[in-house]
């Protein structure tokens, strides 16, 4: 510490100059921060400090404290006689609630210290911190009662990195109902610096700011409840409009203003806004009372009907506490409030109820036909399905009765039943094909599920639902289903089918593929295995040379045994996704990488197909089986090419939604027909156009496509037009980075 430093007090008159200033400055200044540096300047002046710091209190929009009062969760507001570098260590220590700030934020009293160096024991406050931290409260609590002097404050010590300080002055801010906002530090590198007089100023000036800062959020929190208010009045569907006791709108909402610019372009609308604004104005104010009106008025050749309530405005009473307790006379009546609601929705609604028993004629005839159907239909609506029929066979499927009105969720819920996917995987209700019906739109064909019912047993089922524009039906709802007003867009026709029998007899034919299968595959690699040798071994000129007839057979052998060990490999595959065996094994991997490779394999065996990768950025990470992603981008390659015989380019495409990864694959091919897309993922299943080309095939390649993708919590689609192309689409959850920010 530099010995020759001197105090820098200013005079008496120039003290009085800078408090001027801060008094013109709270009346003036509007900025939060500059205010308080303002202040924290002038203190500085005043007192000779080397440095002064404004610390707050967080608190809501509405003043609220948002901590507790301790102190070292408070903010530094302003500064000043400090460096950059000191601001910044000011800006990340905790500032209060210790030692001798304890008094100013636990306490809100002054503290004046003449010499912070003789309140430290140096000796015990690495040893005893916890315990020297309880003394010093225990101090401070009994400063703050007057029980002790400030000299016998004990200080936790001064950080390293903060400005040398031996004199210390701070003072509370505290608001009208007494509590700390914040505290007013001063520091001075010499000690004995702060007078008794210095501090009395000083509470003055942290007393002045604290009544700034509560009128400056007061002042703010006003313009927020009228800003608040005028959004509630703007917003209002209804119209409102004030009018003088002259006649004259002095105000009006913007439904108001929509009305009156609409009435003002009709050839009447002088009429109509005398019968639906001024009258009722008029008579409003010559009643001095509230009045209510109805209105008919024709615009665009319609009728259109107003329920108007027209009340008196008078001026707020005044609060003079000189009139308090005494009889006031009345206010003068300054205007008119009229307000308008339009009804004509309301007798269309009516009139719509008087439709309504006709209605629930044919829903009940609907109903009827439906209960003698031996599969389960039900519709539903709204983006909880909620029930709105059912026939009989419903309660056989879900093993329990399913209310009108109730949400699909709320019924799987309170009926214990439970719905999984036919590798005994549960599923989620977002993934259940009622539920992208109705919040999606997507009409969903032959999705399988298997219900478990409340008594443990399965069923598997093939559910198609059909997704429904509610505004192009004219269903009435059964009476208490759902209310009008919580009408969604979409509902869904859901037909749930029993395969039993179906899902027995392909388990027979699943062990059948499976056992032929694994039978192939010995004959199959040895077949191979003496092809490959034979071609490699006359190529090495090994043993006698053949003809080249001889030559051509061993390939085209060659090549139909790796056919069949493909389509081995397939009914493999298939036999342990119906035996729940296939195992995955999912890594993070570059999805744009991968596609690039299988790409550039392919571009290798075509020169009549042009492949093209574009993405949106550099990588796409996702959590998925590689080995299997790369079967599935092999498949959808191989019938991208094989289905555009007349070649052309094939458009692949990588794009981010931040929760999903998405790849496209769009050919200029031959297209599925209409009326087959439906099947189109299922086993064996091949459109007939290919056929007539003469493109060969098994139609096991997409369902094994749907069905790896599926189980890695993806989904796979497509888009088709016969004779124009089709694009296929597959969804994996992207992974997104995240950090922590340190505090």
């Amino acid at each position: 510490m530099p010995s020759q430093e001197v105090s820098k007090k200013l005079p008496t008159p120039e003290r009085f100059a800078a408090l001027s200033r801060v008094g013109v400055a709270l009346l003036s200044e509007l900025n939060e921060e500059r205010l308080l540096h303002l202040i924290a300047e002038a203190a500085c002046e005043i007192t000779g400090a080397t440095f002064a710091a404004f610390t707050l209190r967080p608190v809501s929009e509405t003043g609220q404290p948002l901590v507790p009062a301790e102190g070292s969760f408070f903010y530094l507001a302003a500064i000043v006689g400090v460096t950059k570098e000191q601001e910044t260590f000011f800006r990340h220590i905790s500032l209060g609630g210790e030692g001798l700030l304890a008094p100013i934020f636990r306490h809100g009293v002054s503290v004046r210290v003449d010499d912070v160096h003789t309140h430290l024991d140096p000796g015990n406050y690495k040893q005893a911190k916890k315990q020297e931290r309880a003394t010093a409260q225990d101090l401070a609590s009994a400063y703050a009662q007057g029980k002790i002097s400030a000299s016998q404050l004990h200080s936790m010590g001064v950080p390293q990195g903060h400005p040398i300080m031996r004199s210390f002055l701070g003072a509370p801010l505290l608001d009208r109902e007494r509590q700390v906002r914040g505290g007013l530090l001063l520091g001075h590198a010499l000690a004995g610096q702060f007078t008794a007089e210095d501090e009395l100023l000083l509470v003055a000036l942290a007393s002045q700011a604290a009544v700034a800062l509560e009128n400056g959020r007061l002042y703010r929190t006003a313009q927020i409840q009228a800003q608040e208010l005028q959004v509630i009045f703007d917003s209002s569907a209804d119209g409102i409009t004030l009018v003088d006791s002259t006649g004259q709108i002095v105000r009006e909402n913007r439904s108001a203003q929509y009305l009156h610019q609409r009435l003002q372009q009709e050839a009447d609308g002088a009429n109509a806004l005398e019968q639906l604004l001024f009258a009722p104005a008029r008579l409003s104010l010559q009643a001095q009372a509230e009045q209510q009106y109805s209105v008919s008025l024709q615009q665009g050749g319609e009728t259109h009907d107003y329920l108007v309530t027209a009340s008196p405005l008078r001026p707020p009473p005044e609060t003079s506490p000189l009139l308090l307790g005494t009889q006031t006379t009345p206010q003068n009546i300054s205007g008119a409030v009229v307000a308008y609601h339009e009804v004509t929705e309301i007798r269309r609604l009516l009139s719509i109820q008087r439709k309504q028993a006709e209605t629930e004629g044919r829903v009940a005839q609907l109903q009827l036909i439906l209960d003698e159907l031996p599969s389960s239909v039900y519709l539903v609506r709204g983006p909880d399905a909620h029930l709105v029929l059912a026939n009989r066979a419903t309660v056989g499927i879900w093993g329990a009765q399913w209310q009108p009105g109730q949400a699909l969720q709320d019924f799987l819920e309170r009926q214990h039943i439970r719905i999984f996917a036919p590798d005994g995987n549960p599923l989620s209700f977002e993934s259940l094909a009622t539920t992208r019906a109705v919040r999606q739109g997507e009409t969903v064909y032959h999705h399988q599920q298997v219900i478990r019912h409340p008594d443990g047993s399965n069923l598997p089922v093939l559910v198609n639902a059909v997704a429904l524009d509610l505004r192009s039906l004219d269903i009435t709802v059964p009476s208490g289903s759902l209310r009008t007003s919580d009408q969604p867009s979409w509902a869904a026709l859901v037909v749930h089918q029993d395969v039993s029998a179906l899902k027995e007899a392909e388990q027979l034919k699943d062990d059948f593929i499976g056992i032929a299968a694994h039978e192939l595959r010995t004959p199959l690699a040895v077949l191979k295995g003496f092809a490959q040798t034979l071609i490699v071994q006359t190529a090495r000129q090994q043993g006698p040379e053949l003809a080249d007839w001889q030559m051509e057979a061993l390939v085209s052998i060659d090549q139909a045994t790796i056919r069949l060990v493909e389509l081995t490999d397939d009914l493999l595959d298939i036999s342990r996704l119906q035996a729940g065996r296939l195992t995955l094994h999912p890594s993070y991997f570059d999805l744009a990488s991968l596609t690039q490779r299988v790409l550039t394999r392919f571009q290798m065996t075509t020169e009549r197909h042009h492949l093209m990768l574009q993405t949106d950025a550099e990588y796409f990470v996702v959590h998925a089986d590689q080995v299997r992603m790369e079967q599935v981008l092999s498949n959808l390659l191989s019938n991208a090419i094989k289905y555009s015989p007349n070649g052309g380019p094939i458009q692949l495409r990588l794009v981010s939604d931040n929760d999903n990864t998405i790849l496209s694959i769009q050919d200029n091919g031959i297209g599925i027909p209409q009326e087959q897309q439906v099947y189109i993922f299922g086993r064996f299943a091949r459109a007939e156009n290919a056929r007539m080309h003469g493109i060969k095939g098994t139609g096991l390649g997409l369902y094994l496509c749907r069905e790896l993708i599926e189980q890695q919590s993806g989904r796979i689609w497509f888009e088709s037009v016969e004779g124009q192309g089709t694009t296929f689409y597959l969804s994996l959850p992207s992974i997104v980075e995240s950090t922590d920010d340190e505090l």
